[in-house]
């Protein structure tokens, strides 16, 4: 939906810097098309800001994504660490049921062949040595002595098959380990394709945004121009009008307290150093602001900075500005009198507090009042 809207704003933009914006028209119709192309900066900056704020949030997200992997990555060297443990231990394991295994054999074989051998002699082997004994006694110890020898090859036979058995189940454990850790590590190698793939659509996301904030500022900058074009369209008019003559009166008889002067100075709510192109009076809310001089309303409406202000136009190149008003009293192309109340005292805009910014304007230049305003 974003991205539609995105489209829309751009391709009108695109159509709006197609028409003329400087071509005739009275000062009022200047001022207009002025406001409009400084309405649609002011949706653009607004757009600007919200792909600039989307933007902060992908490269936090990839961050995060990008921190998920690493632990993934961690965790799966990890995990390949134990899997070469296991089989190195399984590989122990297989050799050593193969050594057990051929004890086994060999014991078997050293039995069957004592058996066989007993088997061939027929009443020979254990009975020809009981038999061959000098006495009672004699016979009886040779007879412990096979039964011990027997007991022995039995027992030795059972020890190693149990071993045998032992390994052979420490070996099915370690299998199963084994197969456990191959699928921890498949597991986590997918998680980290996801998250993979997750992170680069987020990066060729955040690119696309990029483009769009750039084309967004190109129109921003487009946009800017025609505005200082129809600024240079305004002074021409102003200038091929004749002055209205005398004196700017002060646009606030009885109040006279000046908080910040025409000039350099640190700026109430950036903070920053800056020029001011005005001075500011201060008035209570609500307070009459009277025209400076006769002349003609140019323009009359809002700004994100002035707040509401007027201009009026009284010849010559001279004008003046009205801003931060909480009221406009006067209307785009009325013509009005020395003294006559335009608007009223009010603190729109980027404003601290109830005042005036007043402005006196020479061929769109910027001049300090007080050079303009008759004594108080």
């Amino acid at each position: 939906m974003f991205k539609k809207c995105l489209a829309i704003l751009l391709l009108t933009l695109t159509l709006f810097s197609f028409f003329p914006v400087s071509a005739g028209g009275s000062i009022a119709d200047l001022r207009y098309k002025q406001q409009q192309i400084e309405n649609q900066i002011k949706e653009i900056r607004k757009k600007a800001e919200a792909l600039k704020s989307e933007k902060k949030s992908i490269e936090s997200e990839i961050q995060i994504l990008d921190s998920e992997l690493r632990a993934l990555t961690l965790e799966a060297e990890k995990q390949e660490v134990q899997m070469q443990e296991i089989c190195m231990r399984i590989e122990e394991s297989e050799q050593k049921i193969k050594e057990l295994t051929e004890e086994i054999d060999k014991n078997n074989e050293l039995l069957e062949q004592r058996l066989r051998a007993m088997y061939m002699n027929g009443t020979g082997g254990y009975l020809e040595i009981i038999l061959d004994a000098e006495n009672l006694i004699d016979a009886l110890t040779r007879m412990d002595l096979i039964q011990l020898i027997i007991k022995s090859d039995v027992e030795l036979l059972k020890e190693i098959s149990e071993q045998k058995a032992e390994v052979e189940e420490l070996k099915i454990a370690q299998e199963t380990r084994r197969l456990e850790l191959t699928a921890i590590i498949n597991d986590l190698n997918a998680k980290q394709n996801e998250v993979m793939v997750a992170s680069r659509a987020k990066e060729s996301y955040m690119v696309s945004l990029q483009s769009n904030i750039e084309e967004i500022l190109r129109q921003e900058a487009a946009m800017e121009e025609q505005s200082k074009q129809i600024e240079k369209d305004i002074i021409a008019l102003q200038r091929a009008v004749e002055y209205v003559g005398g004196e700017l009166m002060w646009p606030l008889p009885g109040n006279y307290r000046i908080t910040s002067e025409f000039g350099g100075r640190v700026h109430p709510i950036t903070g920053k150093w800056s020029t001011h192109g005005g001075m500011d009076i201060a008035a209570p809310y609500g307070t009459n602001i009277l025209a400076a001089n006769s002349g003609v309303v140019i323009y009359a409406g809002y700004h994100y900075s002035y707040g509401n202000y007027i201009i009026v136009d009284h010849g010559g190149g001279i004008a003046t500005l009205y801003a931060h008003c909480s009221r406009l009293l006067a209307r785009e192309g009325q013509a009005v009198t020395k003294g006559e109340a335009i608007a009223q005292v009010g603190s729109t805009g980027e404003s601290t507090g109830n005042h005036l910014h007043f402005e006196v304007r020479l061929n769109g230049v910027r001049q300090n009042p007080i050079d303009y305003l008759k004594g108080r």
